[in-house]
């Protein structure tokens, strides 16, 4: 009998592992159907030896497909990979806004605080530091104003837009009232993140978010004092000749704040694991990150059609509408996207060194077919 017995168990373990084995197997092939889908998608928006793109679908902890597509140097040909250093355009904004509650977990700084009490010009009076990460102070938009009235053979830096909001522009809008994108405001943000802290913005940054964030390669970059960025993607534009040039020296990538930031797909992803795993600050501080203010979006930002007709808010760098949160980047030659599923662990960034990516469908038809793959996993 005892012999019956451990010939049954035996059996049992055998089917067991063959079972394991089996979905081992299927989900592996499932992965890599995922990626050939991907890998079409992006060759339709991407050509060989052009600027292109890097890629992270992470899920459940784990990088599911992190890669890239094209080249980050043109002259050199290097391609791009999981550790090139991309510009994030306003994907920046959520470190800036993790600055801010950096100091507000130190217990330098409160959300309500008024502007005027860190800078006394008459137009902050009623502002507040939460108005601003929100986008809904109803100031001017500083950045608008440099197209226009600043001499373009200059760097514009972070003291020339608290310049440009002392000289009292009007608030087209009375704060708390409405929701406005604005640039000048992160800007003015991090112009606050300097003052109140003491420390440079960037190295602030640095200490204080990249690192306890496992982003060790990640930096912003002010081109009016330039740092070297390794494994750096050049940015591009085709000219009016349909040729590709660098766009890099443009006179606002001296401001920091609402872009400036360059990171890589697997530093990003040490950052999505560190949002989720909590790593950043105290528990109560990261119960604001995704914080949304009760002023609604009037329509998505970046009119992505997953997202459209859901009543989305703006939170700490983040378009928050239920379970979904993200945010969009533009800059001169780069475009950025990144989707965080808050509960069902799932992580989309696309990172581009030209501007195609808000011409195509790239982003819509990654998200279809990753969600596609996660159905059939599950």
């Amino acid at each position: 009998m005892k012999k019956l017995l451990s010939l049954l168990l035996l059996l049992v373990i055998a089917s067991c592992q063959q079972d394991s084995k089996k979905k081992q197997v299927q989900e592996q092939e499932l992965l890599a159907a995922l990626e050939i889908r991907l890998d079409s998608i992006f060759a339709q928006v991407v050509q060989p030896g052009e600027p292109g793109a890097a890629l992270m679908v992470a899920y459940d902890g784990e990088i599911l497909v992190g890669k890239g597509y094209g080249l980050r140097d043109l002259e050199r040909k290097e391609p791009i990979n999981m550790n090139t250093n991309m510009r994030m355009g306003s994907v920046s904004k959520q470190f800036t806004a993790l600055a801010v509650l950096a100091l507000v977990d130190q217990g330098k700084l409160s959300l309500s605080d008024t502007v005027y009490s860190i800078y006394p010009f008459e137009i902050f009076k009623n502002v507040t530091i939460e108005q601003l990460v929100h986008h809904t102070s109803g100031l001017a938009d500083a950045e608008d104003a440099f197209f226009s009235e600043w001499d373009s053979t200059k760097i514009a830096e972070n003291k020339d837009v608290v310049a440009y909001y002392e000289k009292n522009p009007p608030s087209p809008l009375t704060p708390g009232t409405e929701w406005q994108y604005n640039n000048g405001t992160y800007e003015l943000l991090a112009a606050i993140v300097e003052k109140v802290s003491g420390q440079d913005f960037a190295a602030f940054a640095e200490e204080h978010i990249f690192k306890k964030a496992g982003m060790n390669r990640t930096h912003f970059f002010n081109l009016a004092r330039p740092i070297e960025i390794k494994k750096r993607a050049f940015c591009y534009e085709k000219d009016s000749l349909g040729q590709w040039q660098k766009v890099d020296g443009h006179f606002l990538y001296g401001l920091l704040g609402a872009g400036g930031m360059y990171t890589s797909i697997s530093d990003y992803f040490a950052y999505t694991q560190a949002l989720r795993n909590r790593k950043i600050f105290s528990p109560e501080t990261h119960d604001l990150i995704f914080q949304a203010d009760n002023i609604p979006i009037p329509g998505s930002e970046t009119d992505i059609k997953f997202f459209a007709g859901t009543t989305a808010h703006y939170a700490k760098g983040w378009e928050v509408a239920g379970d979904l949160a993200l945010h969009g980047g533009r800059a001169f030659g780069a475009n950025t996207f990144v989707i965080h599923h808050r509960e069902r662990s799932l992580d989309i960034a696309i990172f581009m060194n030209n501007d195609r990516l808000f011409g195509s469908s790239l982003i819509e038809d990654t998200y279809r077919v990753v969600m596609e793959y996660l159905e059939e996993k599950d």
